[in-house]
Protein backbone atom coordinates (compact mmCIF):
# COMPACT_ATOMS: atom_id res chain seq x y z
CA UNK A 1 0.00 0.00 0.00
CA UNK A 2 1.13 3.47 -0.86
CA UNK A 3 -0.48 6.64 0.66
CA UNK A 4 0.37 10.47 -0.76
CA UNK A 5 0.34 13.13 1.80
CA UNK A 6 -0.60 16.66 1.17
CA UNK A 7 -1.17 19.76 3.56
CA UNK A 8 -2.15 23.33 2.82
CA UNK A 9 0.90 25.12 3.69
CA UNK A 10 -0.79 27.95 4.54
CA UNK A 11 -1.86 26.83 7.95
CA UNK A 12 -0.12 27.29 10.73
CA UNK A 13 0.18 23.42 11.71
CA UNK A 14 1.05 22.78 8.71
CA UNK A 15 4.84 20.53 9.21
CA UNK A 16 3.19 19.20 12.66
CA UNK A 17 0.81 17.58 10.57
CA UNK A 18 3.33 16.27 8.53
CA UNK A 19 5.17 14.93 10.66
CA UNK A 20 2.41 13.18 12.66
CA UNK A 21 1.07 11.62 9.75
CA UNK A 22 4.96 10.32 8.59
CA UNK A 23 5.35 8.81 12.12
CA UNK A 24 2.05 6.84 12.12
CA UNK A 25 2.72 5.59 8.10
CA UNK A 26 5.73 4.66 9.22
CA UNK A 27 4.65 3.09 12.46
CA UNK A 28 2.05 1.21 10.47
CA UNK A 29 4.69 0.26 7.64
CA UNK A 30 2.69 1.87 4.84
CA UNK A 31 5.06 3.40 2.22
CA UNK A 32 3.95 6.75 1.72
CA UNK A 33 5.28 10.26 -0.08
CA UNK A 34 4.31 13.76 1.07
CA UNK A 35 3.21 16.00 -1.98
CA UNK A 36 3.45 19.12 -3.25
CA UNK A 37 1.88 21.43 -5.79
CA UNK A 38 4.48 20.72 -7.69
CA UNK A 39 3.89 16.58 -7.92
CA UNK A 40 0.13 17.99 -9.14
CA UNK A 41 1.48 17.25 -12.50
CA UNK A 42 2.57 14.18 -12.48
CA UNK A 43 1.48 10.94 -12.93
CA UNK A 44 1.40 9.00 -9.76
CA UNK A 45 0.05 5.80 -8.33
CA UNK A 46 -0.82 5.70 -5.06
CA UNK A 47 -3.81 3.76 -3.00
CA UNK A 48 -5.11 6.98 -1.17
CA UNK A 49 -4.69 10.64 -1.06
CA UNK A 50 -4.65 12.26 2.63
CA UNK A 51 -5.00 15.49 2.41
CA UNK A 52 -4.95 18.67 5.10
CA UNK A 53 -7.24 21.22 4.30
CA UNK A 54 -10.59 22.49 4.35
CA UNK A 55 -12.87 21.98 1.28
CA UNK A 56 -10.94 24.61 -0.88
CA UNK A 57 -7.60 22.70 -0.51
CA UNK A 58 -9.83 18.84 -1.44
CA UNK A 59 -11.01 21.03 -4.25
CA UNK A 60 -7.63 22.42 -6.09
CA UNK A 61 -6.75 18.52 -5.99
CA UNK A 62 -9.71 16.96 -7.55
CA UNK A 63 -8.16 16.92 -11.22
CA UNK A 64 -5.07 15.60 -10.23
CA UNK A 65 -7.08 12.43 -8.23
CA UNK A 66 -9.14 12.35 -11.23
CA UNK A 67 -6.67 12.08 -13.56
CA UNK A 68 -4.66 9.32 -11.36
CA UNK A 69 -7.91 7.61 -9.74
CA UNK A 70 -6.37 8.22 -6.45
CA UNK A 71 -9.25 8.00 -3.57
CA UNK A 72 -9.58 11.12 -0.98
CA UNK A 73 -9.72 10.96 2.59
CA UNK A 74 -10.16 14.61 3.78
CA UNK A 75 -8.77 15.68 7.07
CA UNK A 76 -10.41 18.96 8.56
CA UNK A 77 -8.37 22.16 8.64
CA UNK A 78 -10.86 24.52 7.52
CA UNK A 79 -14.20 26.32 8.52
CA UNK A 80 -16.71 23.93 7.12
CA UNK A 81 -15.42 20.82 5.99
CA UNK A 82 -18.37 19.70 3.86
CA UNK A 83 -15.51 17.25 1.85
CA UNK A 84 -13.88 16.13 4.94
CA UNK A 85 -14.15 12.98 6.51
CA UNK A 86 -11.59 13.40 10.06
CA UNK A 87 -10.55 16.05 12.55
CA UNK A 88 -6.86 16.28 12.90
CA UNK A 89 -7.00 14.27 16.29
CA UNK A 90 -8.26 11.44 14.41
CA UNK A 91 -5.55 11.06 11.72
CA UNK A 92 -4.20 7.71 13.16
CA UNK A 93 -7.37 6.16 13.44
CA UNK A 94 -7.81 7.43 9.84
CA UNK A 95 -5.02 5.47 9.10
CA UNK A 96 -5.64 2.39 10.99
CA UNK A 97 -9.01 2.36 9.46
CA UNK A 98 -7.86 2.58 5.72
CA UNK A 99 -4.79 0.10 6.51
CA UNK A 100 -7.62 -2.62 7.97
CA UNK A 101 -9.79 -1.87 4.56
CA UNK A 102 -12.78 -0.03 6.95
CA UNK A 103 -13.44 2.36 4.87
CA UNK A 104 -16.19 2.56 1.93
CA UNK A 105 -16.25 4.86 -1.28
CA UNK A 106 -18.02 7.43 -1.75
CA UNK A 107 -18.18 8.56 -5.24
CA UNK A 108 -19.04 11.88 -6.47
CA UNK A 109 -19.94 12.77 -10.45
CA UNK A 110 -17.86 16.18 -11.62
CA UNK A 111 -18.28 18.17 -14.42
CA UNK A 112 -16.70 18.79 -17.31
CA UNK A 113 -16.33 22.19 -18.94
CA UNK A 114 -15.58 22.66 -22.37
CA UNK A 115 -15.04 26.55 -23.75
CA UNK A 116 -13.51 26.80 -27.17
CA UNK A 117 -11.69 23.51 -27.45
CA UNK A 118 -10.09 23.57 -23.70
CA UNK A 119 -11.57 21.37 -21.07
CA UNK A 120 -11.80 22.55 -17.28
CA UNK A 121 -12.41 20.06 -14.39
CA UNK A 122 -14.69 21.14 -11.61
CA UNK A 123 -16.22 19.28 -8.25
CA UNK A 124 -18.31 21.75 -7.21
CA UNK A 125 -19.57 24.23 -10.06
CA UNK A 126 -19.55 26.47 -13.31
CA UNK A 127 -19.99 29.52 -12.87
CA UNK A 128 -20.68 32.42 -15.87
CA UNK A 129 -21.10 35.46 -14.36
CA UNK A 130 -20.48 39.56 -14.85
CA UNK A 131 -17.41 40.41 -13.80
CA UNK A 132 -16.30 43.38 -11.61
CA UNK A 133 -13.08 45.51 -12.42
CA UNK A 134 -11.66 49.19 -12.30
CA UNK A 135 -11.60 48.90 -16.42
CA UNK A 136 -14.41 47.44 -17.14
CA UNK A 137 -18.18 48.22 -16.06
CA UNK A 138 -20.02 45.59 -13.79
CA UNK A 139 -22.84 45.45 -15.87
CA UNK A 140 -25.54 42.59 -15.93
CA UNK A 141 -24.95 39.54 -18.14
CA UNK A 142 -27.22 38.24 -20.48
CA UNK A 143 -26.94 34.06 -20.97
CA UNK A 144 -28.86 31.71 -22.82
CA UNK A 145 -29.49 28.27 -21.44
CA UNK A 146 -29.60 24.52 -23.36
CA UNK A 147 -29.85 21.61 -22.69
CA UNK A 148 -29.06 19.19 -25.12
CA UNK A 149 -29.84 21.87 -27.72
CA UNK A 150 -32.62 22.35 -26.54
CA UNK A 151 -33.89 26.08 -25.21
CA UNK A 152 -34.99 26.65 -21.90
CA UNK A 153 -34.18 30.11 -20.63
CA UNK A 154 -32.42 33.62 -21.30
CA UNK A 155 -31.60 34.55 -17.76
CA UNK A 156 -30.04 38.14 -17.89
CA UNK A 157 -29.00 39.34 -14.10
CA UNK A 158 -25.23 38.13 -12.06
CA UNK A 159 -24.67 35.07 -14.26
CA UNK A 160 -25.67 31.49 -13.74
CA UNK A 161 -23.92 28.46 -11.54
CA UNK A 162 -24.05 24.84 -12.60
CA UNK A 163 -23.59 22.61 -9.91
CA UNK A 164 -23.09 19.01 -8.78
CA UNK A 165 -24.41 17.34 -5.87
CA UNK A 166 -21.32 18.09 -4.00
CA UNK A 167 -21.20 21.48 -5.17
CA UNK A 168 -25.08 22.05 -4.15
CA UNK A 169 -24.15 22.73 -0.87
CA UNK A 170 -21.87 25.80 -1.35
CA UNK A 171 -22.60 28.42 -4.10
CA UNK A 172 -25.77 27.21 -5.23
CA UNK A 173 -27.52 26.87 -1.69
CA UNK A 174 -26.47 30.58 -1.23
CA UNK A 175 -28.10 31.56 -4.65
CA UNK A 176 -31.43 29.57 -3.63
CA UNK A 177 -30.42 26.15 -5.24
CA UNK A 178 -31.79 23.07 -4.03
CA UNK A 179 -29.55 20.36 -2.08
CA UNK A 180 -29.15 17.62 -4.19
CA UNK A 181 -28.10 14.32 -2.56
CA UNK A 182 -24.15 13.05 -3.08
CA UNK A 183 -25.55 10.20 -4.76
CA UNK A 184 -28.21 11.72 -7.32
CA UNK A 185 -27.46 11.54 -11.21
CA UNK A 186 -28.49 14.98 -11.46
CA UNK A 187 -26.97 18.82 -11.85
CA UNK A 188 -28.64 21.93 -10.99
CA UNK A 189 -28.48 25.51 -12.53
CA UNK A 190 -29.32 28.06 -11.15
CA UNK A 191 -29.48 31.78 -12.01
CA UNK A 192 -27.71 34.50 -9.35
CA UNK A 193 -29.97 37.25 -9.16
CA UNK A 194 -31.93 36.99 -12.01
CA UNK A 195 -33.86 39.92 -13.28
CA UNK A 196 -36.97 37.96 -14.08
CA UNK A 197 -39.04 36.19 -11.13
CA UNK A 198 -39.63 33.21 -13.69
CA UNK A 199 -35.92 32.39 -13.69
CA UNK A 200 -35.57 29.22 -11.06
CA UNK A 201 -33.33 26.57 -10.25
CA UNK A 202 -33.87 23.46 -12.42
CA UNK A 203 -32.51 20.04 -11.76
CA UNK A 204 -31.76 18.55 -14.81
CA UNK A 205 -30.18 14.74 -15.29
CA UNK A 206 -26.34 14.73 -15.21
CA UNK A 207 -26.17 12.80 -18.83
CA UNK A 208 -28.01 16.08 -20.60
CA UNK A 209 -25.45 19.01 -21.52
CA UNK A 210 -25.62 22.12 -20.62
CA UNK A 211 -24.72 24.93 -23.26
CA UNK A 212 -24.31 28.41 -21.69
CA UNK A 213 -24.16 31.57 -24.28
CA UNK A 214 -23.08 34.63 -23.01
CA UNK A 215 -25.37 37.08 -25.61
CA UNK A 216 -23.87 40.60 -23.72
CA UNK A 217 -20.73 41.83 -24.30
CA UNK A 218 -18.75 40.64 -21.36
CA UNK A 219 -18.25 37.50 -18.07
CA UNK A 220 -16.06 35.44 -16.80
CA UNK A 221 -16.30 31.59 -16.14
CA UNK A 222 -15.24 30.48 -12.90
CA UNK A 223 -14.55 26.82 -12.18
CA UNK A 224 -14.67 25.73 -8.42
CA UNK A 225 -14.42 29.48 -7.12
CA UNK A 226 -11.29 30.37 -9.34
CA UNK A 227 -11.49 32.52 -12.63
CA UNK A 228 -10.73 30.52 -15.74
CA UNK A 229 -11.20 32.82 -18.57
CA UNK A 230 -13.16 35.92 -19.77
CA UNK A 231 -15.42 35.05 -21.91
CA UNK A 232 -17.05 37.48 -24.78
CA UNK A 233 -20.63 38.23 -26.23
CA UNK A 234 -20.96 34.83 -28.25
CA UNK A 235 -18.96 32.53 -26.68
CA UNK A 236 -20.27 29.29 -25.34
CA UNK A 237 -19.15 26.92 -22.53
CA UNK A 238 -20.47 23.82 -22.86
CA UNK A 239 -21.36 21.57 -19.42
CA UNK A 240 -21.54 18.03 -19.20
CA UNK A 241 -20.51 14.58 -16.77
CA UNK A 242 -16.70 13.77 -16.35
CA UNK A 243 -16.14 10.19 -17.14
CA UNK A 244 -14.42 9.55 -14.41
CA UNK A 245 -15.64 9.97 -11.21
CA UNK A 246 -13.70 11.75 -7.40
CA UNK A 247 -13.92 9.20 -4.98
CA UNK A 248 -13.62 9.86 -1.24
CA UNK A 249 -12.75 7.36 1.63
CA UNK A 250 -14.97 7.73 4.47
CA UNK A 251 -16.04 5.56 7.65
CA UNK A 252 -18.61 3.15 7.71
CA UNK A 253 -21.31 5.05 9.18
CA UNK A 254 -20.58 8.11 7.70
CA UNK A 255 -24.02 9.90 7.01
CA UNK A 256 -24.40 12.79 4.47
CA UNK A 257 -27.47 14.11 5.99
CA UNK A 258 -26.30 13.99 9.51
CA UNK A 259 -22.84 16.51 8.67
CA UNK A 260 -25.61 17.88 6.56
CA UNK A 261 -27.21 18.72 9.66
CA UNK A 262 -23.90 19.49 12.02
CA UNK A 263 -22.10 21.57 9.42
CA UNK A 264 -25.02 24.06 8.72
CA UNK A 265 -25.92 24.25 12.53
CA UNK A 266 -22.11 25.18 13.32
CA UNK A 267 -22.67 28.20 10.68
CA UNK A 268 -25.05 29.17 12.51
CA UNK A 269 -23.77 29.06 15.98
CA UNK A 270 -20.80 30.90 15.08
CA UNK A 271 -21.58 33.41 12.58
Amino acid sequence: MKVLVYANNSKEDYGEWLNNTATILSKEKIEYEVISSISLTKDIKADALIVFGGDGTILSLTEFCNKNNIPIIGINAGKVGFLTEFEAKDTALAIKLLKNGNLKQDKRVALSVNLNGKEYIGLNDAVLSRVYSDKIEGLVVSVSVNFDDIFVDKITGDGVIVSTPTGSTAYSLSAGGAILSPGINAFIMTPLSSHSLHSRPIVFSADTTCSLKLESNFGGLFIDGKKVAYLSCGDVVKISKLPTQTVFLRREDSDFFCKLDTKLNVQRRNG
